[in-house]
């Protein structure tokens, strides 16, 4: 496939799908404190961090480089801004590591606390964006396609819940979403090499 400026996004896509599916597993296992003094804890988020910020790189070189639909720009659009808002939690995320010895000491952990409640809002408002987009680019046939719509569907709904079921109300079995975001990256691959609908043109 040469790439053209209609499909200069689908690399990133294809990086983002990568580094999250490198980067989620990794991620380590035990309470917080545990987690955090794992030497895994910053290489996870780390990757995650980048795979978010191939994304949005992505959505704004489709945006760009691709004559879609009006309703798959709009979403892609605003699923940018929600990518963009997942980033800057995953960034906080990452960095809550420096609390790691303030949690032991039962001091206060600002960092922490902050990824913590950045997540609870943040994961479910770029859930509900990427699930627009996958909605509005399978109805339009400009971005995947309806076969493959409800892995990322899945994964986003369970990534979007499950920080609030855990961080606010405290669920027992809801860390098992987490791992779901693996569905979304399986989505974003697929995408990433899946052939245009007939609803798209190439920009000149």
């Amino acid at each position: 496939m040469s790439l053209t400026r209609s499909s200069v996004w689908r690399p990133f896509f294809a990086l983002a799908a990568l580094f999250i599916m490198v980067g989620g597993p990794m991620h380590p296992r035990g309470n917080m404190a545990e987690m955090l003094g794992d030497h895994n804890w910053v290489l996870s988020h780390s990757l995650m961090l980048v795979g978010f910020l191939s994304l949005l790189v992505g959505l704004i070189l489709y945006n760009r480089g691709v004559a879609a639909p009006e309703r798959t720009r709009r979403w892609v659009r605003l699923a940018a801004i929600g990518t963009a808002l997942q980033a800057i939690e995953m960034a906080f995320h990452t960095a809550s590591v420096v609390d790691h010895d303030n949690l032991i000491a039962a001091r206060a952990t600002p960092v922490l606390t902050t990824h913590m409640w950045l997540a609870v809002a943040l994961y479910p408002i770029f859930a509900a964006l990427i699930i627009g987009l996958i909605i509005a680019g399978a109805r339009d046939r400009s971005l995947g396609s309806p076969w493959i719509s409800w892995l990322g569907i899945l994964g986003a709904i369970a990534h979007g819940a499950a920080a609030p079921l855990t961080v606010a109300f405290h669920i027992p079995w809801a860390p098992m979403l987490f791992p779901f975001l693996l569905l979304l990256a399986l989505w974003l691959l697929l995408t990433a090499l899946w052939p245009s609908g007939s609803g798209v043109l190439a920009r000149a």
